[in-house]
This record gives C-alpha cells, structure tokens and sequence, in this order.
C-alpha cells in the first residue's frame, strides 16, 4: 500500500486558512506557518506580503499582526461557537477547583459559561456581572447568586459601569474565575473593553485566589483594556501548551499551568 502523500494547500485557500488563524490569534509567525502548511518560510513571506498589500493583515518581523482594531469584540453568539469543544473541557476543570462553602465570583464569558454549566450541587455563594450566568446559576441547588448590577453591554452580556463597581465596594472572594481576549507576555491579561476592564481589575484585586479560563487562541493577543499582569493570577486553565516564551514566564513567576487537552 502506498503511504499517502500530505496534501499541501492550494495558495488561494492557504491564504484563507491564515487570515483565520490570524482572526483567533491576533498573529501569526512565518515558522509556525511554514510547519502547519508544509511549505517553505519563503512561500509564507509570499502569502503575508501579498495579503498585507490587500489591507487584510499588517507585516512584522517574522510573522504578521491582524489589522482589527483592539477594541473590536465579537458577538457573544460568535465568541459561543468558537473552540466550543475546547471551551467545554475548561470550564469541566475550572469546576473542580470550586469547593463548598466558598464565595465565588464568575465573570461574564463563553468559557465562564461552560464551567456553571459543569458545576455540580453544592453549598456557595457566587457573584456574577453577567444576566445569563445568573439564570445559569438559579438551576444550582444550593447556590446563593448574586447580581453585580450595573449597564449592560449587549455584545458581551457582562454588566460594567460605576455602579458595578459600588456593588463590588467591601465585598471580597475565596475564588475569582474570570475569562480574557487576549493573553501577552508583555501586556497580561486583557479585554476589548475598557469598561469590562476596570470591572475585571477590580474583582480580581478582592479575590483570594484568581483563576484564568482562556483557551489557546487567547496566547499572543493584545485588546484595549489591560486588567492585570501575569502576576497578578494564580491559575491558568487552557487547552495547549503556551508558547515557549509565555510558558517560560509563567514558570519563573510559579503562575500554575492547567493544559485540558482534548
């Protein structure tokens, strides 16, 4: 029997398959590419220049960075149906970490979804931003919700503002579980919001302990609001190892790495 072949992609659905990639990531590395498709680094060079000169991408040393603006977010529906698989197998081990008897605050998200709808029966008191977690929760035997009320913001449905922020005032966690657009190793954590931001900084900064949910497609990427460094969490639950690089600092800063591979 004859070994098949690998199939390399035609140029015009390469290029397709990139600006994908580039659309979850936020960037791409010319290396990483060439390995993926099975084509030389001079034929990704190619394919980047010829992109960033339709305006889809822009160039950088080594690689390309989307040309998205970095307050652009996706609609919670679109956020829904991407790494679905991935984020279901997050939000399975976030779960395990939750114990009776804590105060716990989950933040508004695809993924922070994915844990409430893993958690099993048991004795709590949960905060939450978001109108959607909170009906999630009200199925919980057990489970005392509480509404950090404020504005809602359609695209998310997490609630911001300052009157999120004064209900949050005196009030403190065993355990914050919260998700992020983007994960840098030299920017942190972060969101297409501001507002979502601030929110966020403030939670994670009255939280004993702080648990990140992020699957792959967040390493790398950089959004508007910044709300809080690398340092600043004790857990990062994902799917895929992190790049070297990340996976490094992590390390040096004894920041726990949880891979859920599939």
């Amino acid at each position: 029997m004859k070994e098949k072949k690998h199939k390399v992609p035609l140029t015009a659905q390469r290029r397709r398959m990139i600006l994908e990639r580039l659309r979850e990531a936020g960037q791409v590395k010319t290396s990483e590419l060439s390995e993926l498709f099975g084509v030389s680094s001079m034929t990704i060079r190619n394919d980047l220049n010829a992109l960033s000169a339709a305006g889809a991408l822009v160039r950088t040393h080594g690689g390309a960075v989307t040309n998205m603006p970095l307050a652009n977010e996706p609609s919670y529906k679109d956020k829904e149906a991407r790494h679905s698989a991935e984020k279901a197998r997050i939000g399975r081990a976030a779960a395990r970490h939750i114990e009776d008897g804590m105060v716990v605050f989950i933040g508004n998200g695809t993924t922070t979804m994915q844990l409430i709808r893993a958690l099993g029966p048991r004795r709590l008191r949960v905060f939450t931003n978001a109108i959607n977690h909170a009906g999630a929760l009200l199925e919980k035997d057990g489970v005392e919700v509480y509404v950090v009320g404020g504005y809602l913001r359609s695209v998310s449905l997490g609630m911001v503002g300052g009157l999120a922020r004064r209900a949050l005032e005196g009030i403190y966690f065993d355990l914050a579980l919260i998700g992020v657009n983007g994960i840098s190793l030299e920017h942190g954590f972060t969101l297409p919001s501001l507002e979502e931001a601030e929110i966020m900084a403030e939670v994670v900064h009255r939280a004993q302990s702080t648990i990140v949910l992020a699957d792959h497609s967040k390493f790398g990427v950089v959004t508007h609001g910044r709300l809080a460094g690398l340092e600043d969490v004790d857990r990062i639950i994902t799917d895929r190892t992190p790049p070297p690089p990340l996976k490094r600092a992590l390390n040096e800063i004894e920041i726990e790495l949880e891979i859920v591979g599939g």
